[in-house]
């Protein structure tokens, strides 16, 4: 049975092995009180296994006040906790603690090839000093990286999944099921209403995937002019057509080649292109307009929309093998409705940033106004909670606290209540289409076609259900 002493012996002779040939004398010792880096060390569960004195005064705490405690109790960013169960190193990450933004890095920690916990430093230095040295060099790395890699500098994604805020059961079980997604190469597609967040998590899952160090390549498929659409997309060589440019164009998906192609709204896809779409998807190989010589490309497909895919296909206005293609992995993006235990959370989050952008003197949010602002619809998701936000931050000007005067007429006529009845009536929906494909299941001994019969819907339609559900 081993004990402290023989701990500490055995922490001793990994300092030595560290040292090599350099003697343990005091001005090596004194090295560590001149460190202005914070260090934390988490194991894969996120308990705290160490934390520095440096970071422990920045908490207020003992020395060893942080021992056994979870990680996600003194930080909002879980980035480390990613780390440590994934092996995916972050370097250069800008994190907001106790209302300051800190310059961190998160290594994984890996024992005889097998990950046991992550290594975070913290830059305790003011973060405008850090952006005038560092940052600029790093984003003249980036500009360097784009022009060796020929594609513009705006093909990058810009979050992660430490930026998609919330704490309930939906939120956070999207969130694992896209970061086990990013881990494959398989095609994904984020479905939500509009203002959900489709375009964030999609971001998120490049940067957390094997291909965050290559392109990034968003494409607004509604934006796209029809007679545009497959020049854009697959590019075309010098004189294919009227107006073409003299060097020809390198479409979308050569651009992502070696990264991720996002294809935003993809069922505002034409459907004289969906065909050619689809071969590309299938054969990662494409010809541009114009020319006859077969290009090999490799990308990693991420598409969204905010419609039933599944219903155009049925009427005809979306092929069902493109659907299949596309469908290999579905993430759903839960309206923000559905999970008001994010609101305080998100308004608190987002506060900061739309003060600074209207310069306000807005520190706070009263209960009140949380209170309206949770029993409210919110048909826009999060992109209307901004909107408030920003409105009552201009309304509060020049108080320090948001109240409940300050909030748009419309959190405050009362209707917000009445909002709760349709939830709850949405609920009881729901729960009855449960029971009843319970029952059906039962009745034909888990045989989801014998089902799907009984329900008198298709094995398809069934599938859906099952998925919108949660009952997979």
């Amino acid at each position: 049975m081993s004990t402290p002493d023989d701990a500490w012996l055995n922490v001793l002779k990994k300092i030595r092995e560290g040292l090599g040939n350099y003697d343990p004398v005091p001005v090596v010792a004194e090295l560590f009180r001149f460190l202005d880096e914070g260090l934390v060390l988490v194991d894969t569960e996120g308990r705290m296994a160490f934390m520095d004195r440096l970071s422990e005064n920045s908490f207020g705490l003992p020395p060893g006040g942080a021992k056994g405690l979870m990680f996600q109790d003194f930080f909002r960013d879980l980035g480390l906790l990613e780390v440590a169960k994934t092996g995916i190193p972050q370097v250069g990450r800008v994190q907001e603690i106790r209302g300051a933004k800190r310059l961190v890095t998160r290594l994984p920690i890996i024992k005889d090839r097998q990950l046991i916990g992550a290594l975070g430093t913290i830059v305790f230095h003011d973060l405008e000093g850090i952006e005038n040295s560092p940052l600029r060099i790093g984003s003249h790395r980036l500009r360097m990286f784009s022009v060796k890699n020929n594609f513009p500098a705006q093909n990058a994604a810009q979050y992660t999944f430490a930026d998609i805020l919330g704490k309930s059961p939906s939120l956070t079980e999207t969130k694992e099921r896209a970061m086990r997604a990013a881990l494959t190469d398989c095609n994904l597609l984020i479905t939500g209403e509009s203002g959900t967040g489709k375009e964030l998590l999609a971001h998120s899952i490049h940067q957390f995937s094997k291909r965050s160090g290559g392109p990034f390549v968003r494409v607004n498929c509604p934006s796209i002019p029809f007679d545009l659409v497959e020049s854009e997309l697959f590019g075309y060589e010098r004189g294919a057509f009227t107006g073409a440019r003299e060097t020809g164009q390198r479409g979308k998906f050569e651009l992502a080649s070696g990264g991720t192609i996002f294809l935003d709204e993809i069922s505002a896809m034409p459907l004289t292109i969906q065909a050619k779409l689809l071969r590309v998807i299938q054969e990662k190989e494409l010809e541009p307009l114009g020319s006859s010589v077969t290009r090999r490309i490799d990308f990693r497909l991420v598409a969204a929309t905010n419609v039933d895919l599944l219903q155009l296909v049925q009427e005809g206005k979306f092929r069902a093998d493109l659907y299949y293609r596309v469908t290999s992995v579905p993430i759903s993006l839960s309206p923000l409705r559905e999970r008001h235990e994010d609101i305080p959370l998100l308004a608190q989050s987002l506060l900061p940033g739309i003060n600074q952008k209207l310069c306000g003197a807005v520190r706070s949010i009263s209960a009140e106004a949380i209170r309206l602002m949770s029993i409210y619809r919110w048909p826009g998701n999060v992109r209307e909670l901004i909107n408030v936000l920003e409105q009552s931050v201009l309304n509060a000007h020049p108080k320090q606290e948001i109240g409940a005067e300050h909030l748009p007429a419309f959190l405050k006529t009362g209707k917000a209540n009445d909002v709760m009845g349709e939830k709850a009536i949405r609920g009881i929906v729901a729960d009855a289409e449960r029971k009843a494909i319970n029952y059906a299941l039962e009745k034909t001994g888990g045989n989801k076609k014998k089902a799907a019969e009984l329900l008198g819907v298709s094995r398809v339609g069934l599938y859906e259900k099952l998925r919108r559900l949660r009952m997979t």
